[in-house]
């Protein structure tokens, strides 16, 4: 055996070597590929269902915030039932028939591009004189004429945020009750027993297509250091309206009985 047969041997002994050991290593990384995504489809499928209720659970709370948030109205008789994705009729126990008022769910991006800020903004109803809904949750001189029935805005609570902390993550405060300790120090409690802070009061009573913030020309105050912020909110609450309007039109039966 000449010295190239040698050579063409080694060659064709590892060669066969080397086809093997990537036929072996497809073969592997194949295998762990498969069990991977088998056991993300697992994970998924056990955590998907949690993470619903536990979304389902936060829209419902901020949904209950928007109407009982001010204690002079927080009337416990009420009756929340969805009639479409991310909308719902509120059912005053004096008209178990006729939505008092909506609530839509909005979402738009703020500071913080990779997560919306999403939430739970309060209508009056159509069948009713936007202008009773809206008392005690607005000063009278902010009332809408009588006899209106658009879909006013009530009142909003954030769903989710993650915007920047101390900024614009200011926009879920609420202001703190008023307690004992204060009264010891001789502190005397607002006349105005509502919950919610000055940015979110003076989106009460009106519509979800007139909101401006001062900057573009609008009456709206930004929270301080917050452009960006206060425009997403802004802009969530005209989504929010324009979803329930196209839950209205949709004509489901639910959204029908709604009406």
């Amino acid at each position: 055996m000449s010295n190239i047969d040698v050579i063409f041997c080694f060659d064709d002994y590892f060669s066969g070597i080397a086809m093997d050991f990537y036929r072996r290593l497809i073969i592997s990384l194949a295998l762990v590929s498969g069990i991977a995504s088998a056991l993300l489809a697992v994970t998924y499928g056990v955590t998907a269902p949690v993470i619903e209720i536990r979304e389902k659970e936060e829209q419902a709370k901020a949904l209950e915030n928007v109407f009982f948030l001010h204690p002079a109205n927080s009337d416990k008789g009420m009756t929340i039932r969805e009639i479409a994705d991310g909308v719902s009729a509120v059912y005053a126990p004096s008209s178990p028939d006729i939505p008092a008022y909506y609530a839509a769910r909005g979402d738009a991006v703020g500071y913080n591009s990779a997560s919306p800020i999403v939430i739970m903004v309060g209508f009056t109803g159509s069948g009713a004189d936007a202008r009773e809904l809206l008392a005690g949750y607005v000063d009278e001189s902010r009332l809408p004429p009588a006899g209106e029935k658009g879909h006013y805005v009530v009142g909003f609570s954030v769903v989710s945020s993650e915007e920047t902390p101390g900024l614009g993550e200011r926009v879920k405060d609420t202001r703190p009750p008023f307690t004992w300790s204060q009264f010891i120090k001789g502190e005397v409690p607002p006349p105005d027993p509502d919950r919610s802070t000055a940015f979110q009061r003076q989106f009460r009573g009106r519509l979800p297509g007139n909101l401006l913030l001062r900057k573009n020309g609008g009456d709206l105050d930004a929270i301080t250091a917050s452009t960006i912020t206060s425009n997403a909110v802004t802009a969530a609450i005209q989504n929010a309206g324009k979803r329930l309007e196209d839950a209205l039109a949709g004509g489901s039966s639910l959204a029908s009985a709604a009406r």
